[in-house]
């Protein structure tokens, strides 16, 4: 021990150099008879923090849900869903495609490729505008339901899923329907239902009540499996009820009738009724081949 030691027990001792010039240095924390406070940094968040935060993640929300929040989507974008409450939720594709959800409604996206962008209404509406031909091919916007898939043709068009039913409603060019055992067209101004047994015959949404009635007893007979006599009734029917040339949507569907009786009846009328798609002398001919020439001569005016 040296001389100095006794400081440390006699503050009246002379110190030790080293331990004065130690006792320098630490002067400025010495304790002054304050309370000590904790470091800013580790201080808790009061109530009054909370509430800010809170009122700041409620407007977030709040401008989310807004009709007028458009969400984009780039083709790099990953699987994502989109669900709206009280509000429409607007969903944007670049300038090529527009989704709009209905409220109380869940759409997924699935993917955005260069040939196909996909996406799944699980429930709900939604409206969508697809940019038409050349900007954007036909087949490019799908959208799949519980019931089948619906597959855009460069159109306007509204979709719900309730209760067990999908109801696809077209404004503005054309879709199809694809469902297990039957795909329909419906071109702008007309609608096709969808149950568990597949997509109904669509008509124009202004065809005249006996020609719906017709419509519905043969798509009720055949779901039924009806025997070709009951069958031909129906269809005897539905020609009946087909006068006018927008009429012809419905035959079209008839010429994919199983029966070959029924095919042949029902295109007979349709010659009757507005012509032939090319000059032939063929009685008969594949329904690609009347799709194009109907569009044109038959159901381009049915949408406006």
């Amino acid at each position: 021990m040296s001389e100095h030691d006794d400081y440390l027990f006699d503050p009246g001792a002379k110190p030790d150099p080293e331990v004065a010039a130690l006792e320098r240095a630490l002067a400025p924390l010495r304790w002054r008879g304050e309370r000590m406070r904790a470091p800013r940094a580790s201080r808790r968040i009061g109530p009054r923090w909370l509430v800010v935060a809170a009122a700041v993640l409620v407007a977030a929300f709040a401008w989310w849900a807004l009709p007028g929040g458009d969400e984009s989507l780039r083709p790099d974008s990953r699987k994502r869903v989109f669900a709206s409450a009280a509000a429409p939720r607007t969903i944007v594709l670049g300038d090529l495609a527009e989704v709009t959800l209905l409220p109380d409604s869940e759409l997924v996206f699935v993917h955005w490729r260069e040939d196909q962008a996909l996406f799944a209404l699980e429930r709900g509406g939604l409206v969508a505008r697809v940019e038409p031909p050349p900007k954007v091919q036909p087949a490019w916007f799908v959208v799949d339901t519980p019931l089948g898939r619906v597959i855009d043709q460069g159109c306007r068009y509204e979709l719900s899923v309730r209760d067990g039913e999908a109801t696809v409603r077209v404004t503005e060019g054309a879709v199809t329907f694809v469902g297990r055992d039957r795909t329909v067209f419906v071109p702008a101004g007309a609608s096709a239902v969808v149950g568990n047994g597949g997509p109904l015959t669509p008509c124009f949404d202004d065809a005249a009540a006996e020609l719906r009635k017709s419509v519905r007893e043969y798509d009720e007979v055949t779901a039924k499996g009806a025997d070709l006599e009951q069958r031909s009734m129906a269809v005897k029917q539905v020609l009946a009820a087909s006068r006018e040339r927008v009429d012809s949507l419905v035959l079209w569907h008839l010429l994919r009738d199983p029966e070959p009786m029924l095919r042949e009846a029902a295109e007979a009328h349709l010659i009757a009724l507005v012509g032939t798609p090319i000059a032939s002398k063929q009685s008969t001919f594949d329904p690609e081949e009347w799709l194009p020439f109907l569009r044109l001569a038959a159901w381009q005016r049915a949408g406006k």
